[in-house]
């Protein structure tokens, strides 16, 4: 059975700047998975006069969330430097194991950075991400040459987020919205992640989505008070570990 889902207008902005509004109409989780990851959830963008027509933006809901901790890691530093985007990217080298089976694409989820001390600013707080899992294939004959993940973290406005190269960093992934692609020309690739955003953004305010921003894999505190780090149950270790859940078992942890 599908489980209906009811959004109000969404107005967001981004960098300063408000972005076309997104109407979330009622849409469905359906029963039935279009592939071995995903199940399909439409959204549409509101029209801005009685002229334009309404274009449907699709995601996805992952049928397993997927965790990943480990140190941020220096990268390529193209997203800030060529894009705008400045991400943060987790060794490729120590997750390769856990990305294998995972499809190439543009993700969104929750992420938090650890600060074992409390006293930095920004950190062991929850923030929303996009987040590109792939090779990069725009930037052409600088392409990746292992599947990595890219992570966006999209803050509130007004807010900063120090660099924090090296470390620990905590993802889980919910949400699907497209598969990586070469795109023709930076503008057009910057045109997409900009829509990615907007996207994830309408996405992170609905159900179920919103309510894992309560996952305990992103709030409980790491270390926790017995000294212990999170070790995924499906490999690494407590330097870089992550974890495949069932979503109707992880959306049922979060709903404490």
């Amino acid at each position: 059975m599908s489980i209906l889902v009811m959004a109000s207008m969404l107005l967001l902005s981004f960098g300063g700047r408000t972005t076309s509004a997104f109407v979330a109409r009622p849409f469905a989780i359906q029963s039935m998975a279009t592939t071995s990851w995903s199940n399909p959830i439409a959204l549409k963008k509101a029209k801005k006069n009685d002229n334009d027509a309404e274009d449907d933006e699709t995601v996805t809901i992952l049928q397993r969330i997927i965790r990943l901790r480990g140190a941020v890691d220096k990268g390529y530093g193209r997203g800030g430097k060529k894009l705008g985007f400045p991400t943060a990217n987790l060794p490729a080298s120590l997750f390769q194991d856990a990305l294998k089976d995972v499809p190439t694409g543009v993700y969104f989820g929750w992420a938090v950075v650890e600060d074992e001390s409390g006293t930095i600013e920004g950190r062991n707080e929850e923030q929303r991400a996009v987040v590109n899992v792939g090779y990069s294939p725009t930037f052409e004959g600088e392409e990746n040459k292992e599947k990595i993940v890219e992570a966006f973290l999209m803050l509130e406005e007004g807010e900063e987020l120090a660099d924090f190269y090296g470390e620990n960093m905590r993802l889980a992934l919910s949400g699907f919205l497209r598969p990586e692609q070469k795109f023709p020309s930076f503008p057009d690739l910057v045109a997409a992640i900009n829509n990615d955003v907007v996207n994830a953004k309408v996405a992170l305010m609905m159900s179920p989505f919103t309510g894992l921003r309560i996952d305990p894999f992103i709030i409980d505190p790491c270390p926790n008070a017995e000294g212990e780090v999170w070790i995924g149950k499906d490999g690494g270790d407590d330097k870089a570990s992550w974890e495949f859940q069932d979503m109707k078992d992880a959306i049922a942890d979060a709903s404490f």
